[in-house]
């Protein structure tokens, strides 16, 4: 099970370190905003392995923790993965280039993901009635936040470091590489699933701690490889609404979840799922809060990436204690 586990996070991996590419390109082929290119194109694409992998865990496994712990535990990973990049190569991001535009997909992952909170404390209380107008309103906050999203206008252009040009390729040829990329992300995404499964089963670890950690770290390599790669040519435009167009994504996957699933997946999860949620809602927060301080230059040390990583870590010694 562990070999499995290691083969499909390495093809994971490998297909996602080329999408970042083909996504920048794009954005100057469409005249699109890049921040909202990462958050609509990169978000979906590198949120692939997250739905076939909790979609596996849910329907096939009938492992509600597990699926819903890859969301969860994904969105707080890739938060700490924009944290990590930013302490590497935040000296290769201009203060100018922290837009508000980039920012907005945080705003509605933050406000999603406290409606999400909401739900599940409700159906937690309420027992198995229906919530398909909860997930009703996950879909269509997610459709909306999008469309408006990409009415904001491009951001103003950020020069890039000299060297990360690609070659030019046609529209077509950037869409068909990148379904070709997601369809290896797809097939990576079922086998790990499986892998997870047999993880959470036959050792002493929980499902929402194997879902939360190993599976959740897996399905978001495409983020960690874009965002570094990004983030490294100095865009935190589109390294940000990647990260956070992800979440958003990846929320509006439990919407989607919970039709497929037999019953309420809101009832059928742990409660140690809304800590890990609302541990998401604080980190996005304080990043937030952080953009804001930097773009001002009143603090030099990035305390706000320190602390959204010492609260990462905290947050799996308490998960895997409970």
């Amino acid at each position: 099970m562990w070999s499995r586990f290691i083969l499909a996070s390495l093809v994971i991996f490998f297909a996602g370190r080329y999408l970042s590419d083909l996504a920048d390109e794009t954005a100057d082929l469409t005249g699109l905003s890049k921040g909202f290119v990462g958050a609509l194109i990169l978000g979906i694409i590198t949120s692939l392995p997250e739905l076939i992998g909790t979609l596996s865990a849910v329907v096939y496994k009938s492992n509600p923790d597990l699926g819903v712990g890859n969301i969860f535990g994904s969105n707080i990973f890739n938060i700490a993965i924009l944290s990590f990049a930013l302490l590497v190569f935040g000296s290769r991001v201009h203060n100018g280039s922290l837009q508000w535009r980039s920012n907005f997909p945080a705003y509605l992952s933050i406000s999603l993901s406290a409606f999400m909170v909401m739900l599940i404390g409700i159906f937690q209380m309420a027992g198995n009635a229906s919530a398909v107008w909860g997930d009703a309103f996950i879909l269509l906050f997610y459709v909306t936040g999008m469309w408006i999203y990409s009415r904001q206008g491009p951001e103003e252009t950020v020069e890039l470091q000299p060297g990360h040009g690609i070659r030019k390729r046609s529209l077509k040829a950037n869409m068909l590489l990148i379904a070709i990329a997601g369809g290896l992300v797809v097939a990576a995404g079922v086998f790990l699933a499986d892998a997870c499964d047999d993880i959470a089963r036959t050792t002493r670890m929980t499902s929402t701690f194997v879902g939360s950690l190993f599976m959740a770290a897996s399905t978001s390599l495409p983020e960690f490889v874009v965002t570094m790669r990004l983030l490294r040519l100095g865009n935190i435009g589109m390294a940000t609404g990647n990260i956070f167009g992800s979440n958003l994504m990846n929320l509006s996957i439990v919407g989607v979840a919970d039709l497929a699933y037999s019953g309420t997946l809101y009832t059928a999860i742990t409660p140690s799922q809304m800590v890990t949620l609302g541990a998401g809602i604080v980190m996005s927060g304080i990043f937030l809060t952080g953009t804001l301080v930097r773009s001002e230059r009143k603090v030099s040390v990035p305390v706000d990436n320190l602390g959204i990583l010492v609260l990462y870590l905290l947050m799996y010694l308490w998960l895997y204690n409970h």
